[in-house]
Formats: structure tokens, C-alpha cells, sequence
């Protein structure tokens, strides 16, 4: 690794029994062609293996704390940095080579924060075939403000996909979020300066039976998955109204949730599966399926995406009860499906 000449950059880990996975979060760290300037991680009371593969990497600074939660390690492992950018890498996601090179060299001055793509791979390392977020063509710095201008909101990856400016974080943290403290950071961040979008995959967002909060639920009741994220979202932008009003900063009317196609999605699975969120009774099947199509052409998308959206809103909204659950089983399980297909079509050795 060499040395950077622009911006420093900290690098946050928090880690939670990530005894499997955080050695290859640490070892993308330090294959990094540009050094971070510290890389700290915040072991939130481990009870299995994960410190003694910590403390096996050099110059990596170990914290340990009595078993808090995500946030509070989260919150901690940023009262420890000095860099000028806070990275914070999930302790089973991976950072590419050039992924601090890339923050340094785009950094700007005054911006709030930089995002990037990320590839999108399973509990084994392979790639899902998904990128996360698959920006449209020309998604840029001026796009992020026109849609946040118009909708109060935009295109973001999560935590791992973001660096993070000193002078942004220092106006928002400590966060007292319960969960999901990324998720507050993108939401309110273009109140607070410019958001840098570097259109190439600089890391690895890994998808597995323990980080899949909402998708390994009980089966019977998949519905919940989705009130829960639907809940969650709500607050997000409950505070962002907050920080709005503090900073004098106009937001659009009505409600925000019907300006995001994930979670206009969400509210159509509930409504699908029989399930029930806050202020659910002023929605429709027919009346969410009308807003994801007018999202889809009045926000950037791919062409591809917004054909497969379409369909998928459509297939969703004229299902019945029970053909509707499977769809979103497969949906949510996906990338296992595809994976078992090409294992079961690969053609048997003849050796």
C-alpha cells in the first residue's frame, strides 16, 4: 500500500461474531492501493472467534466493548477517528483495491459524502449476478440534488457503498437510531453538502442468512419483513423533516415513501400477503401499482429496470393471495435459486 495525498481516510469496522467473514473484510484493507490513514474496528462483544482474527492483522486499532448494538459500535468506532472521510466497512462486505484511491481522488471539498456501486455477493463470496446500485447513465453530483430537490430523496447504496465527510458527521453523530444507522446518514446528507457519485463497483455488499434481517423471517408471516422497513423508513424521514426545519431547508409535500420504488413495493407485498403497516387504509393494491409506474418514468432508471419493475408490479398486483406469496419468496430468494439451477444444468465430469 502506498501513501495518500489527498484527503485522509478512516476506515470503521464494527463486528459482531463476524468471526467467518471480518478477515476478509480486514485483508481487502490491506490490499488497498492507497493506505487508509487508520483502520479501526469495534468488536461489539464477540463471543466467538472474531478478536483473535482481528488482532491478527497489524496496525489494525482493536476496541472491544460490552455488546451494545450495531449503532453503538457504530457511533463509537466514529469518536475514534481522525481521518478527514469515515469509511465504514460492514464486517462481512469487501472493499476492491482501488476503493480508497477512487474516494480520494473524487473527494471534493464541502461534499457531505461519495458513493459507488457495489457488487452484490452471497455468504460463499460468489457474485449474485447484482449490482447495487446499477446507477443510470449520467447519474451524477447535479442529478442527486435535482432529485432531492423534486423528491426528497435518491438513488444511495448501503453502508458499505459511502465515505462519509468529518464536517457532515460531525453535525449528525452521535445517531440514536435504533438500527440501520447508514440508512439516517444518506437520507439527510445532501441537506449538508455535495454527494460525490463514482459510477464503478469499489466494493462487495455480502448477502447471507445472519445479515438478512427482514428476509429470514418466518415464512407464514412474510409480511412483517416489510412492515418493519416500511416503520424504519418512516422515521428516517421523520428526521429528515427534522434536520430540514433546522437548516431552513424546504422538503416536498406529502409523503415521502411514495417517492421511493422499493418501498411503494414493500406497501404492495403487505397489501398482497394481507398484512398491515401505519396508515395502511389510505392505500390500494391498484392505487400503489399507479404510483410505481408513474415513479418509474418520472425518476432515473435503466430501460431494463424499468421494464422489469413494470412487469414485476403487475404480475404482483393481479396475483392472488397465494400466487402472490410465492412470487415473493422467489423474489427475496433469488440468487439461491439461480445458484442451485446452475449447479443442478453444469454438466456432470466424465473424468
Amino acid at each position: 500500500m502506498t501513501a495518500s495525498t489527498g484527503p485522509t481516510v478512516s476506515v470503521v469496522i464494527p463486528c459482531y461474531n463476524y468471526e467467518k467473514y471480518v478477515g476478509f473484510a480486514l485483508d481487502s484493507v490491506r490490499r488497498q492501493r492507497v493506505a487508509p490513514f487508520e483502520v479501526i474496528v469495534v468488536d461489539d462483544g464477540s463471543t466467538d472467534g472474531s478478536a483473535a482474527v482481528i488482532q491478527s492483522f497489524p496496525g489494525v486499532r482493536y476496541i472491544r466493548q460490552d455488546n451494545a448494538g450495531h449503532v453503538a459500535a457504530f457511533n463509537r468506532g466514529y469518536a475514534e477517528t481522525r481521518g478527514d472521510v469515515v469509511l465504514f466497512l460492514d464486517a462481512d462486505d469487501l472493499l476492491e483495491p482501488d476503493a480508497i484511491a477512487e474516494v480520494v481522488s473524487h473527494w471534493r471539498a464541502g461534499a457531505a459524502k461519495l458513493q459507488y456501486e457495489l457488487k452484490v455477493i452471497d455468504g460463499a463470496g460468489d457474485w449474485t449476478g447484482r449490482v447495487f446500485c446499477n446507477y443510470p447513465t449520467g447519474y451524477d453530483t447535479d442529478t442527486v440534488r435535482d432529485e432531492f430537490t423534486q423528491h426528497g430523496t435518491y438513488v444511495w447504496p448501503v453502508c458499505t457503498g459511502n465515505a462519509y465527510g468529518r464536517a457532515f458527521l460531525d453535525a449528525v453523530m452521535p445517531l440514536s437510531v435504533k438500527a440501520a444507522p447508514d440508512g439516517l446518514l444518506n437520507t439527510v446528507a445532501p441537506l449538508y453538502g455535495a454527494v460525490v457519485v463514482v459510477p464503478r463497483v469499489l466494493g462487495h455488499y455480502r448477502l447471507h442468512t445472519q445479515n438478512q434481517s427482514y428476509h429470514n423471517t418466518d415464512a407464514r408471516r412474510m409480511d412483517l419483513r416489510f412492515t418493519k422497513q416500511i416503520a424504519l423508513r418512516r422515521g428516517e424521514f421523520d428526521v429528515l423533516q427534522e434536520h430540514a426545519r433546522r437548516a431552513g431547508a424546504s422538503l416536498p409535500p406529502g409523503n415521502l415513501l411514495d417517492r421511493e420504488l422499493v418501498f411503494l413495493n414493500y406497501r404492495l407485498m403487505v397489501k398482497k400477503l394481507g398484512g398491515a403497516y401505519a396508515d395502511d387504509a389510505q392505500d390500494s393494491v391498484w392505487s400503489l401499482w399507479r404510483k410505481s409506474v408513474a415513479l418509474l418514468f418520472g425518476r432515473p432508471f435503466r430501460l431494463k429496470a424499468r421494464v422489469a419493475h413494470l412487469a414485476w408490479a403487475t404480475a404482483l398486483a393481479v396475483s392472488p393471495r397465494a400466487l402472490a406469496r410465492t412470487l415473493v419468496q422467489l423474489r427475496f430468494n433469488r440468487a439461491e435459486v439461480f445458484k442451485r439451477f446452475r449447479r443442478s444444468s453444469a454438466p456432470l465430469s466424465t473424468a
